[in-house]
């Protein structure tokens, strides 16, 4: 259900599911329960701080996390602009303010994440 609804909502955002796959594999091994520890949680390691949630459980239920990572993904997409074009992927990880403060318009460490997404 999990890799259905990923896919599902990858086209819909048009979002390349190949990819959405790929970084729910490497955030949280495709585990919907996963917390890091910083108190990131679930298959895309939604921040709780930044998703302010009524009940911050809905973080682990994996339509909502998928829902809130995609279209968080396909809004970045339009807004984090750069010849590379997964820069979207270093925003995501990032923020979009933390991704602009980048001297490195390749994003060192976190480029170096994005690469593996697409390797995988």
């Amino acid at each position: 259900m999990i890799y259905l609804t990923i896919t599902l909502l990858s086209s819909l955002y048009g979002i390349d599911p190949i990819l959405t796959h790929r970084m729910a594999t490497i955030e949280s091994s495709m585990n919907p329960k996963a917390l890091s520890k910083n108190g990131d949680g679930g298959l895309f390691q939604l921040n709780r701080k930044y998703y302010k949630f009524h009940n911050p459980d809905l973080i682990f239920n994996f339509e909502t996390n998928i829902s809130i990572a995609l279209k968080t993904l396909s809004d970045l997409k339009k807004k984090c602009k750069h010849k590379l074009n997964n820069t979207y992927i270093i925003c995501y990880n990032l923020g979009i303010t933390g991704a602009s403060k980048i001297k490195n318009p390749l994003g060192q460490t976190y480029y170096k994440k994005t690469e593996l997404v697409w390797r995988l």
